[in-house]
């Protein structure tokens, strides 16, 4: 097995807390395939100029962290067309799980699935990336390209060009974060299987709250610093409807995840949460950051959130992405098509007739009867009319059939 020695263009990582391990950590991600693993080759991956991508677009419910999914694709080799391929998971849920936590599997198609494990400290960030190639057949020309925002610095070890049958590659990504930003990176990832060139751009988990680190503060810590940042645009506030409606217990339990701690005490009032955390960049350095959400029991749809630290981009950045974590945006459902009932005829779509059509209707049938038994001589107008019931326009196709057959009608 070869062992990841690459030296990094922008030297080595120099952090306030303990360096991040070089070498991946044995334990690999469970659902990956088996213990087979192999690490990239020695040297830096390609390197591309910066591209911020917050301006993609999605489809329907996406999460709102800033940018939506990129489509799949699969790319007919030597011909110029494309056809759309599902993979066999849901690219939108697994980002999401994945902001939540540090492992788990990013991508999956029937050919390889693309895990993720992560560790973060301060302002800086080392994902390993597991390629598993899931057949019995090698996957070759293995690209991967990172298209990193302008406010993270990426750096992916080469990928091999060939994953051998029922292997895993290991590939470390470093990321050093510049300036708060909701900005995703991308990873452009790319495969031959057979005469198919797979392309996939998928969404890495590098986003905000990675970056941010949970700190408990006293009301002797926390006044202060809230009273000395007195307005904007250190301190913003803004009150935020169409929310999902949560308790707040459960409001607690999602600011944990997303590494806020929830300050139980400050706020005399008990339909309130006060939140702190420490965001880290390279700018910044380290920065407390202070959350107050006041909440309505009568109207759990609408809140007014306060948020304030020492830097107002980092304040902005920080209230607009807890805002995309609470607000709801609905998804439009067709509407299912009326099925008939079985074997029915109706007069007019299987919807009720009015009385005055009815009636109406009737004097026409009556005429229509009249003309009828002049010619036949038959009298079965009120079996025509109400069928075997008496009460209705509509009968089954057996009584309507029986009637017509009595009228002198044939198939």
């Amino acid at each position: 097995m070869l062992k990841q020695g690459a030296t990094h263009a922008n030297g080595a990582l120099t952090v306030v807390d303990p360096q991040l391990p070089r070498t991946p950590s044995p334990d690999l991600l469970g659902d990956l395939l088996g213990p087979l693993a192999i690490e990239g080759p020695l040297g830096t991956g390609p390197q591309i100029e910066p591209r911020v991508a917050s301006d993609m677009e999605g489809g329907a419910n996406a999460d709102a962290l800033a940018i939506a999914p990129v489509r799949n694709r699969v790319k007919l080799s030597s011909e110029n067309c494309y056809k759309w391929r599902k993979p066999i998971c849901n690219i939108a849920e697994k980002f999401r799980a994945l902001c939540m936590k540090d492992s788990g599997v990013l991508y999956e198609d029937p050919y390889i699935q693309i895990g993720i494990k992560a560790e973060w400290r301060a302002h800086h960030g080392r994902l390993v990336l597991f390629l598993g190639n899931k057949n019995t057949a090698p996957l070759s020309s293995v690209q991967a390209l990172i298209l990193p925002p302008s406010h993270l610095n990426m750096e992916l070890s080469l990928v091999p060009e060939t994953i051998p049958p029922r292997a895993q590659v290991q590939c470390p990504l470093e990321v050093i974060n510049l300036k708060p930003s909701r900005d995703v990176a991308v990873l452009d990832f790319s495969y031959k299987f057979g005469t198919h060139v797979v392309d996939a751009k998928l969404r890495l988990p590098a986003v905000f709250n990675k970056f941010l680190q949970p700190i408990t503060v006293s009301a002797e810590e926390f006044f202060p610093q809230w009273r000395s940042l007195s307005g904007p645009p250190l301190k913003l506030q803004e009150v935020v409807r169409g929310v999902r409606p949560m308790p707040l217990a459960e409001m607690a339990n999602l600011f944990i995840s997303l590494r806020l701690m929830v300050c139980p005490g400050l706020d005399p009032n008990a339909n309130n949460l006060v939140a702190s955390t420490t965001f880290y960049s390279e700018g910044t350095r380290a920065m407390l950051c202070l959350v107050r959400m006041e909440t309505d029991p009568a109207d759990r749809t609408q809140l007014r959130m306060t948020v304030a630290s020492g830097d107002p981009t980092l304040t902005f950045e920080l209230k607009e992405f807890i805002k995309e974590q609470l607000v709801y945006i609905p998804v439009p459902s067709a509407a299912p098509n009326p099925v008939p009932p079985p074997n029915t005829i109706s007069l007019k779509l299987y919807q009720p007739v009015p009385l005055q059509q009815c009636q109406i209707l009737e004097l026409f049938l009556l005429v229509c009867f009249e003309c009828f038994s002049n010619l036949y001589g038959h009298t079965t107008l009120q079996q025509c009319l109400y069928g075997n019931t008496g009460t209705s326009l509509t009968g089954t196709v057996g009584e309507m059939n029986n009637t017509m057959h009595g009228l002198g009608w044939r198939e």
